[in-house]
């Protein structure tokens, strides 16, 4: 990373990007997750045109990034298969700062 980011925005940074580099998105998304940042109007375009469960992930990690309000917790719970839903409770669990490793050694046994 190439700006220094405190303790907080390291880890929303890093679960953010953990969700948006998920199996079923990384293909789509990686071309817009530019060094430190999300490209997050070209990410949100790109949602247009996924599945419902992709859509919901990039919403959910663009509201840890942006927080709007727009996605609700039972979006998540009923709108994402188990292994989408694992990953974004993964992903909330280091946003908020629970010893969890490095997401990136997680991302890597995916």
């Amino acid at each position: 990373m190439g700006r220094q980011m405190s303790g907080s925005t390291a880890a929303a940074h890093e679960a953010v990007h953990y969700i948006l580099t998920s199996p079923s998105l990384v293909e789509r998304c990686r071309p817009l997750l530019a060094g430190d940042g999300f490209d997050w109007p070209a990410l949100l375009i790109e949602a247009e045109s996924m599945s419902s469960g992709q859509r919901l992930l990039v919403h959910a990690a663009h509201e840890l990034w942006d927080a709007q309000g727009v996605v609700g917790i039972w979006e998540l719970a009923r709108g994402l298969d188990r292994t989408s839903f694992d990953r974004v409770v993964t992903a909330l669990r280091h946003y908020r700062g629970d010893e969890l490793g490095s997401l990136e050694l997680l991302r890597d046994a995916a």
